[in-house]
């Protein structure tokens, strides 16, 4: 009797440790959300857990305040806005074809902060946009674009001549140490908040869209054909992980040193819970291009093409 005790204690022991293995993998689902909207959307931040943005062509940008269960869409500009990014639910910020805007009202009014001067007539696109403070961000783009700023924004400083590549993420993990990834397998890193960057080799050719760490070692860049690099030295290494698709992937999020998520084309969601060793499809309600992911304590967020916002819990 005390035998099957025993072994009825360690059978419910074992399925709850393997319950919190995979509690990530198992209980978190993603949703689509109406948008209300058909824009194309490539960009979505949260600064809490009910306020956050997201932004498209057209100059469409929705908000919610109920954590992404309803977004109200207003129209700022003509131009397709590329990304978002805000550090109170009041200040925040949006990129678009060589322009940054501000807005210091949760987004009741914009106002534009920097524009780009390009070589030609039109000029370079920002891509992406990352604040590590209040006062302190940068933003990437076209034709080697970096841009910083570190007093919210009144004076943006172009940081020419790092790169002559289209540049599509940044990310930085404290004030100090951050990464820039672009075409041609570009990868640029600083360690001293951006007095000086250095190239890192990513022994890859092909785009790089963009670059997500979890702490100062471990990270991970996405790109075309199904790509993910990793790295756990702060990227003096970057190693290829074996994925089960050749899809473009367009962003990449990981909560801790494990449990991780890439997006990419057709509604495609990548998902690991071991840093990346082994990386699954997961169940996906969306057909659409996915661009861009926002993770949030245990929330997360997912926008792209035709108005496709996911959310999951």
């Amino acid at each position: 009797m005390q035998k099957k005790n025993y072994l009825a204690l360690f059978i419910l022991c074992g399925s709850l440790v393997y319950l919190g293995c995979t509690q990530d993998s198992v209980q978190f689902e993603w949703r689509q959300i109406e948008s209300g909207t058909g824009e194309h959307l490539y960009g979505v931040h949260f600064v809490d857990a009910k306020h956050g943005w997201a932004v498209g062509t057209a100059g469409i940008i929705l908000s919610t305040t109920n954590g992404g269960m309803t977004w109200t869409a207003a129209s700022v500009s003509k131009d397709t806005l590329t990304q978002v990014n805000f550090t109170t639910p009041n200040n925040g910020w949006f990129a678009s074809i060589g322009k940054v805007h501000y807005t210091g009202s949760g987004g009741a009014s914009w106002s534009m902060q920097h524009q780009v001067r390009g070589a030609g007539k039109r000029p370079p696109g920002i891509l992406d946009l990352y604040f590590v403070s209040t006062t302190e961000g940068w933003a990437v783009g076209g034709s080697g674009t970096i841009l910083h700023t570190t007093d919210g924004g009144s004076r943006w400083e172009n940081h020419r001549d790092l790169s002559d590549k289209h540049l599509w993420g940044v990310h930085f993990v404290d004030p100090e140490h951050g990464w820039i990834v672009g075409e041609e397998g570009e990868v640029l890193h600083t360690q001293d908040a951006g007095k000086r960057w250095v190239r890192q080799r990513s022994n890859a050719e092909q785009p790089l869209f963009a670059v997500h760490f979890a702490n100062l070692t471990h990270g991970w860049i996405v790109g075309t054909n199904g790509l993910i690099l990793h790295t756990t030295d702060g990227g003096k290494a970057w190693l290829r992980q074996q994925t089960p698709v050749n899809q473009s992937l367009r962003d990449v999020a990981f909560r801790d040193e494990n449990r991780g998520w890439a997006v990419g084309e057709k509604g495609l969601i990548l998902h690991t819970t071991d840093g990346g060793d082994m990386w699954s499809r997961y169940p996906t309600p969306a057909r659409h291009n996915l661009q861009d992911i926002h993770l949030h304590k245990n929330a997360g967020w997912i926008v792209g093409a035709k108005g496709t916002i996911l959310r999951g819990h």
